[in-house]
């Protein structure tokens, strides 16, 4: 009867550590697709698109989610993932939701039916995410645009074919968030519209 006892307990012992095991494997495995990628830009820079950038829906060879500033402003329409919001003659808006209830709406302008400018609000859930997001961002923009300047509304991104990204933290008590803005220099916004 002994011998038959510690059988069954040797062997529920082993199916035991042999789940934590296979539950080990499984746990590094969703940790490993949590890492970035890094893809070349149109300049030839790499772009590294993080689990936050793609959650965005950012790319390399993109200004927003597949939208370029110049791009048929129809374009946004067929392109677009999120929720639309609200629409006029001169913007449309959508919007969309993260896992963890943190959010983002996007404007998308128009002048002569192409697309001129974009402004999107993230809204987050505490200071680390802003940071987290922030820190990607900029990254994103640099390696995209080139180095950052300093301006009135945060950090700033000029890119040799006119575009104008700005950054700044618009977190107040406890509403953390980003606003950030793409738009054309008069100069690429007078040549898209000819």
């Amino acid at each position: 009867m002994k011998q038959t006892t510690l059988l069954l307990l040797f062997s529920l012992a082993f199916v035991l550590s042999q789940q934590a095991c296979k539950n080990g494997k499984q746990t590094n495995t969703q940790t490993a697709d949590t890492t970035t990628a890094s893809v070349p830009s149109a300049n030839g820079t790499d772009v590294v698109i993080t689990d936050h950038l793609a959650e965005l829906g950012l790319t390399a060879d993109s200004d927003w989610r597949g939208i370029n500033l110049g791009d048929d402003f129809e374009k946004v329409k067929g392109m677009e993932k999120g929720e639309p919001f609200e629409s006029d003659d001169d913007h449309i808006g959508y919007t969309i939701e993260f896992k963890n209830l943190e959010s983002a709406d996007m404007l998308y302008y128009q002048t002569a039916k192409k697309v001129s400018a974009i402004d999107v609000d993230l809204f987050l859930n505490n200071r680390e995410s802003v940071s987290a997001y922030q820190k990607e961002l900029e990254a994103y923009f640099t390696a995209r645009y080139g180095a950052p300047k300093p301006g009135k509304e945060g950090s700033q991104w000029i890119s040799g074919h006119g575009v104008v990204a700005t950054m700044s933290d618009v977190s107040k008590g406890k509403d953390f968030g980003l606003k950030i803005k793409l738009a054309l220099t008069n100069a690429a916004a007078t040549a898209s519209v000819k």
